[in-house]
């Protein structure tokens, strides 16, 4: 995720996707790897064998595990509870496997697991040791609905979601924590709601939700943190009074670090109480007298980055920091430690047109007759996690995706047309489009040119590592034929290197399932305009609750892919509208964030001696500033209120152990701006900025010199 300073005036490279993303992914690896056909969780546990007797190892029993009940979603981390467990113990809950990776074998006692997908109500867990098994009759429950996020602060009035599964949520409903009645509740579809939290102290609390037929109740669902939070990070605790307490820990393990200089205000060369190392914890409080908002604090360690919270009223903000992988800090100058794999789940069905034939594949009497050089062809997919995710390629996108021809294989016993592809293990729609593709020619090269004319989509199919889902059956009955006019408004910009380069792209909202794109579905133009998405279907039958988003952005240059940065050359600026009840009514694309441009020094400029980067931002403004500063593989980000216009550096010479920027050297500067629905900056948690709650962004790399 890093390179060098082409990104600074072309396309967003790699390094300024690092600075807009990896502050908030540091703990979660949310990638499939598909191993080898014969490889592996780890080896069965073996028969120790003498001249005398057999040892048998003794069976494995489940007495509990904690917590006994999550999302259907998954990735609940709980511990499974019982004897005789060894390294090699593998672990399913209603069947379904526990990742290899999200496995920990504890003790004999104990087993850390992260849950896979599930179908909500009562499980089996089962821990397997050799060819014995021990079972725990519902042992775990599914909860029908999630709360994202599942922490907030305690003054309440921070927006969460309600994901469900099989819910019939609906405009009127009630949904209280702890008895208390969560306001502005929004009904966006029978699976998806959103509400204001009521304020609470600190602690985890009960969550009831209506659903038609009745109240969910949800245990523990929802957290309310009067401190620094280790899993969510960021700001809370209410105003500040007197005293800042700062946790600093590691974004790859989650563990406090001991030793981290602390200090208030970029005066590194402070003495306590205005500045401190954390202890073991890696906790520290700084008390010095009139201590007022607003106020900065900027933590680092040797082997880890720096960051900078800027010019925020909270009484305690807790630091995730990336560790390093530079020679010096145990890390070498590889990519880190070795990891398990991710296993995909297998997911086989059928697809299936109406017709005549009650027992065998009909014709494709929706999709047009291929003219000489073109051919009918179907793709099956499942949804994406959310729209910045991109295509496979390669060996993956031959497993994860099915190609399906109108091809009738006289041993096949089905109603329809098989296929076979490979899934993130995960709550997923199961979608195919069918349509007429040719090979055009461009220049020496050619592309493949595909045109769907219909679609089918199968709901709520829950993988698990390794297992097959079987008889996934998809009604290609979902015409393409509406579209969605888009009125795009000019962005508000004097800058003459303003982007201008429009593409708009739609998607369709499944809920928890993620998002189907829809390829066809996209317009590019120049600045502003009328703009029609072709191709999309109606929302009913299997999308009756979906709902349209459309991501829109204006970049230098054609953008490549769907990714924020990655893809779309800066400077850029985009906007995620969501929520859209219908394909056919006109949807409205304004209020851009305007590009941040760093206005002293200039680019390629030397840093002031006073160590302030300014800058301007001609457009809207954001919530939230993140900055990020790269050189020879260490970093510094800056979290700052929308309307701040600079950023210091203060010197780090004079901590011991600590580096400087070096002198003489180029320093690359990430500059993006983010907003976010009902946002606070001084309530903002990791969490909560990550790219599934961008409304807008905007953002440019540059460079300087010190």
């Amino acid at each position: 995720m890093r390179t060098p300073m082409m990104g600074a005036l072309g396309p967003c490279g790699a390094w300024l996707v690092a600075a807009a993303l990896a502050v908030a992914a540091g703990c979660s690896d949310n990638g499939i790897s598909l191993p080898p056909e014969g490889a592996d969780a780890g080896r069965d546990a073996g028969v120790r064998r003498d001249v005398v007797t057999a040892d048998v190892p003794a069976r494995p029993v489940v007495v509990g595990v904690q917590p006994s009940h999550g999302s259907f979603l998954g990735g609940t981390a709980a511990v499974v509870r019982g004897s005789n467990f060894t390294a090699d113990s593998v672990v399913r809950f209603g069947g379904n496997l526990v990742q290899p990776r999200y496995t920990q074998v504890m003790d004999r006692n104990r087993i850390a697991v992260s849950t896979p997908a599930g179908t909500p109500g009562d499980v089996d867990v089962e821990v397997t040791v050799g060819t014995q098994v021990a079972t725990l009759p519902q042992g775990y429950h599914y909860d029908a609905v999630y709360v994202d996020p599942a922490t907030g602060p305690t003054t309440g009035n921070a927006r969460v979601n309600l994901h469900g599964s099989g819910t019939t949520f609906r405009d009127g409903m009630h949904v209280t924590f702890d008895g208390l009645p969560c306001t502005d509740v929004v009904v966006t579809s029978p699976e998806l709601a959103s509400c204001l939290t009521p304020a609470h102290p600190d602690g985890s609390v009960e969550v009831d939700v209506e659903s038609g037929s009745g109240t969910i109740t949800l245990r523990d669902a929802y957290s309310y943190a009067d401190s620094g939070d280790s899993t969510a990070g960021g700001l809370a605790g209410g105003a500040l009074a007197g005293s800042l307490t700062v946790t600093v820990l590691d974004a790859t393990t989650g563990a406090g670090i001991p030793s981290a200089f602390v200090f208030l205000n970029n005066e590194p060369g402070a003495v306590p109480p205005n500045a401190g190392q954390t202890d073991m914890r890696g906790e520290v409080t700084l008390s010095p007298p009139h201590l007022v908002a607003p106020v900065t604090v900027t933590a680092s360690e040797r082997c880890h980055t720096t960051t900078t919270i800027q010019s925020f009223n909270a009484s305690t903000a807790t630091i995730f920091l990336q560790p390093l992988m530079i020679p010096g800090c145990g890390m070498g100058s590889g990519s880190g430690m070795m990891q398990r794999p991710v296993y995909a789940a297998t997911i086989t069905g059928e697809l299936v047109w109406d017709g005549p034939n009650e027992f065998a594949p009909n014709p494709w009497y929706n999709v047009p007759m291929p003219r000489p050089g073109f051919r009918r062809v179907a793709y099956v997919w499942v949804s994406r996690p959310d729209i910045f995710t991109a295509d496979p390629t390669g060996t993956a996108l031959t497993q994860q995706r099915a190609t399906v021809l109108q091809v009738v294989d006289p041993t096949h016993t089905g109603r329809g047309y098989p296929f076979t592809l490979q899934a993130r293990p995960a709550a997923v729609a199961v979608y195919a489009l069918a349509g007429i593709e040719n090979v055009v020619p461009i220049g020496s090269s050619t592309s493949v040119v595909f045109t769907p004319w219909v679609m089918g989509v199968a709901r709520s199919v829950l993988g698990a590592p390794r297992a097959t889902i079987s008889n996934v059956s998809i009604d290609m009955n979902i015409t393409l034929d509406h579209e969605t006019p888009v009125q795009v408004a000019a962005l508000e910009s004097t800058d003459p290197q303003a982007p201008s380069h429009l593409t708009l792209n739609a998607f369709i909202d499944v809920g928890g399932e993620g998002v189907i794109p829809m390829p066809q579905a996209a317009a590019t133009g120049l600045d502003s305009g009328m703009f029609r998405l072709s191709g999309l279907p109606a929302f009913d039958r299997t999308l009756a609750d979906a709902r349209l988003t459309v991501h829109a952005r204006l970049s230098s240059a054609d953008v490549t892919g769907p990714r924020a940065f990655e893809d779309t050359p800066a400077p850029c600026t985009g906007l995620v509208l969501t929520g859209i009840t219908s394909p056919d009514e006109t949807v409205r694309v304004g209020g851009w964030l305007g590009v941040p441009t760093m206005t002293m020094p200039t680019i390629g400029g030397q840093l002031p001696t006073d160590r302030t980067v300014h800058f301007d931002i001609h457009g809207g403004s954001p919530d939230l500033l993140l900055f990020t500063m790269q050189w020879d593989g260490r970093s510094w980000t800056h979290f700052a209120p929308g309307a701040e216009r600079a950023v210091q550096y203060p010197d780090l010479s004079t901590l011991m152990g600590l580096a400087d920027l070096p002198a003489g050297s180029i320093l690359q500067l990430s500059l993006v701006g983010l907003r976010f629905h009902g946002f606070d900056f001084n309530h903002f948690t990791y969490a909560t900025i990550g790219q599934a709650y961008w409304t807008a962004y905007a953002g440019q790399g540059s460079f300087l010199t010190r």
